[in-house]
Parts: structure tokens; sequence; C-alpha cells
């Protein structure tokens, strides 16, 4: 059994990983920002929204004029103003989510429930050590670690054999399985463990001490069927991991802070999520195949895979069978992001194709049994991936477009220059209030002048062409 002191433990602030456990900001120096970013986006989205029907109406007006030209700026017009309103709320509801929930830390249950910690690694040779010391170090009083080596090729078995054994807190089992995938790693888990609570990880990621228990503080409310977790990039050694640092921090503060508001965080990840098992029971009752002969290596159980994103699809089933999920953003998950376009790209391809793959799931089921279209989770997946997949190739078009134009207008690049200032204004202000909420570096923000240049002309064109590729149904390659 391998002996753990905090000398042992990886130092994660001594590496450049933000702790969850930094001093409380004070709510006024919160406050400021969050104002500061709504009011400057709602002048923002109104004027352009004013700007782009007056110039319908110009257009209108003229006779000469076709339907394109008339249609194009009053489309434009009505995508800007619901994107304006849809960011603002987003925003609002992500400030009500902290306020509502900044005292709920205080309270401590009578009994701490068991918790099991499901640990599936295939050829994490690399990390599996960090990873269980981490665990080892969780500040919790009653909790399995189980660790599922699935078919690997290197020595991810024998790294972790040697932590097995009793704890203080704990106890940690090493199994070793035939190559079947994520999915039926956690089903082969599942099956193994006895706690009533279940916490899901990936193998490369690094949990911080404190997680685990402010996770499990939110199963107070018999509401509430799973926690989301914030996942945070570790390796922040260069431009493109930097960039996703940001990105996971906005995408953590201004999503999944605000469905938190109405228990509806649409995607528990892998790296960090905490489960009810008689939910995890319920999904499998509901949806699970019939005991069947299995290719060698896959197990049956609550976590399918046959989509792309396993966790986007359970978190999906947890919610159309009426349960809610909400978002701790001070359970940390600190994970290693892509480092080369390449493989963010790879990485991207498959999120997006497997996100449009969940969503066809849900709406089939929804089709046999209308019971599942909960209005909260309709609301939801309209104004987060439906609009996305409506939007998001006319905004890039036209975008582009209307770039040239201003490029090759006299003024133009001034005018250009003026509008990416008020977005880089607003960016600032919004990331300033997420990073003291979900307690990350400020210095982050430094990457903030390049945000955008990623987000529309990497992010975005990898998102339609997975659209496009899983309409076409061209198969993954890789």
């Amino acid at each position: 059994m391998i002996s753990t002191s905090p000398a042992t433990v990886d130092n994660l602030s001594a590496n450049g990983e933000s702790s969850a456990d930094r001093h409380r900001v004070p709510e006024l120096v919160i406050i400021v920002p969050f104002v500061a970013a709504l009011l400057l986006a709602g002048f923002m989205f109104v004027y352009l929204a004013y700007c782009l029907a007056l110039a319908g109406l110009r257009q209108a007006a003229d006779p000469g004029a076709t339907w394109l030209e008339v249609v194009v700026p009053w489309l434009l017009a009505t995508l800007t103003g619901i994107g304006g309103l849809r960011w603002s709320g987003l925003l609002a509801l992500s400030f009500a989510s902290y306020y509502r929930e900044r005292k709920r830390h205080d309270w401590v249950p009578d009994e701490w429930p068991l918790v099991s910690v499901f640990v599936p690694a295939y050829n994490e040779a690399e990390n599996i050590e960090a990873a269980l010391r981490s665990l080892l170090t969780l500040d919790y009083p009653r909790y399995e670690v189980i660790v599922v080596d699935d078919g690997s090729t290197d020595a991810t078995y024998e790294l972790a054999l040697p932590f097995e054994g009793r704890y203080d807190r704990c106890t940690v089992r090493v199994y070793r399985k035939a190559n079947g995938g994520k999915w039926s790693a956690h089903n082969f888990a599942f099956r193994r463990s006895v706690g009533e609570l279940v916490l899901c990880l990936d193998a490369d990621s690094r949990v911080a001490p404190e997680s685990l228990r402010r996770m499990v503080v939110h199963m107070a409310d018999p509401g509430i069927a799973a926690v989301a977790g914030q996942i945070r990039v570790r390796n922040r050694h260069n431009v493109l991991t930097r960039l996703q640092a940001m990105e996971y921090l906005m995408g953590n503060g201004c999503a999944r802070m605000a469905m938190s508001f109405s228990g509806t965080v649409l995607i528990v990840a892998g790296p960090l999520g905490l489960f009810r098992r008689w939910v995890l029971e319920e999904v499998f009752l509901q949806y699970g195949r019939a005991e069947r002969a299995l290719p060698e290596g896959q197990v049956e159980g609550p976590f399918e895979g046959d989509t792309f994103a396993e966790d986007f699809d359970l978190s999906m089933a947890v919610l159309s069978l009426g349960g809610q999920i909400r978002y701790e953003p001070l359970a940390v998950s600190h994970t290693r992001a892509p480092d080369t376009v390449l493989a963010l790209l790879s990485q991207r391809y498959r999120w997006c194709r497997g996100t449009i793959q969940v969503l066809r799931k849900y709406f089939r089921r929804a089709k046999e049994s209308p019971s599942l279209l909960h209005p909260r989770l309709l609301l939801w997946l309209t104004a987060t991936y439906l609009f996305d997949m409506v939007s998001l190739p006319i905004m890039y078009g036209c975008t582009l477009v209307m770039l040239f134009v201003l490029l090759a207008s006299p003024a133009g690049g001034l005018e250009l220059l003026g509008w990416a200032a008020v977005m880089l204004l607003i960016n600032a202000c919004a990331a300033a209030m997420f990073a003291m909420v979900q307690r990350d570096r400020l210095r982050l923000l430094h990457i903030l002048p390049i945000y955008d240049l990623y987000q529309s002309f990497l992010l975005v064109p990898g998102w339609i062409i997975s659209m496009v590729d899983e309409v076409r149904g061209v198969s993954m390659r890789w």
C-alpha cells in the first residue's frame, strides 16, 4: 500500500494549477464587473441590432434592392437581438446562482454518505499515480476508490496496483479487464461498488482535496440527482492551453452556473461528476438493454457507448427522467488539455459529433415517450445547442462578409478596432467575475485579446464541419 503525506502529493498551486481553497472574494468586488459586463453587453447588442434593422429599412425603401439585400439585415438584427438577450440572461442567471449558493457550504450533514469513486484508465501510465495520490488526499470521511484498467497496453495497471489497500478514510481496489471503452469501464466499476453516491473521474485529472465534500453538500436537497464539478485546465504552458483555460472558465461560469439556477446543467463532464446511485439504477432500468451477449470487454450498465459523448448522454438521461443537476464551482478537477492544434480539433470534432448524436437520441426517445419533454430541459436545449446549430453557420458567414466590407472601407479598420475594444472590455468584466466566483487566477485574463479570434476562426469552423459530417453520416477516422 502506498503511504501518502502532504509532501508526497502534487502541489497544484506551486505548479500553476489554481486551487479552490483561496480566500473568499468580497461580494462587492464581484458585483462591480457583473454590472459593468451586463450594461456594456446590453448597449452593444441593442445598438448592433438597431443598426442592422435600420439598414434593412433602407434597403426595403430602395426600389432596386433585391430580396436578399432586404432580408439579410433583418435576419442578422433578429439573431443579434436574440443572441444579446441570451448572453445577458446567462450572465444574470450565473450571478443569481452564485448569490443563492454562497452560504450552502456552511451546512454539515449528520452523517456523510459513502461515496464510490470510479477511475477508468486506458494507457494512463503517465498520469495514474498523480491522479490516485490526489484522491487519497480528499477531505472526505468515507469513500472507496475503484480503478479499472481498461485493457491498457502500457504500465497503467502495474503503476496503479501498489495503491490498492485500506487507508484511514478510504479503500482502493484495482481491477483489470479487456478493452471495452470508458463507458464499459464505468459499468464494470458500478457493478463492484457499494456507495450511496458515485463520483466519476478521468484518470488524467487531479482532484482538489475539498471537492467531494463540497459536491456532497448539494445532496441535502432530495431533488438533486447529480452535481457537476468545475473542470479546470492545469497545463497552461502555451497560448493554446491558456485559451482553453479561458474557454473553460467562461463556459463553466456563463453556462453551467446559469443552468444550475434551475437545476438543469446539461452536461456533467467526465472529469468530475457526482451521481446518486439509485438515479443511475433508474437510468439503467428505463433505458438499459436486456442482458445479451456482448463483445469481450464490454459491460452493460447505466453508461452507454453508442455516442461519442457518454457524459452528455448520461446527463440527458438523468434530466429526462426528472432529476435535477447542479454545478459546484468550488469542486475542481484539474485536467490536461490538448496542447497542439491538431489534437484540439480532433477532440472538439468528437465532442461536437457526440453532442448531435445525444440530441438525436433524446428526441428519438421523446417521440416514443412525450413525458420526457420537460419544459425547463427543452428551454435550455433551445437556448444553447439548438440555437447555435441554426444561428452559427448564418452568423459566421455573414460576419466574414461584413468583416471584409469593413476592412475595404476607408474608416472600416478603425470602426472594427472600436467594436473589438468594446467586446474585449465586456469579456474582461465577465471573465473577472467568473474567475473570482470560481476562485481561478485573474492573471489568466491576459489571453483575452486573442480569445475571440480563437473562438471565431478555430472553434466555430470546427463545429460547423462537425455538424455537416454528422448529418452526412461521415465515419470517424480516429
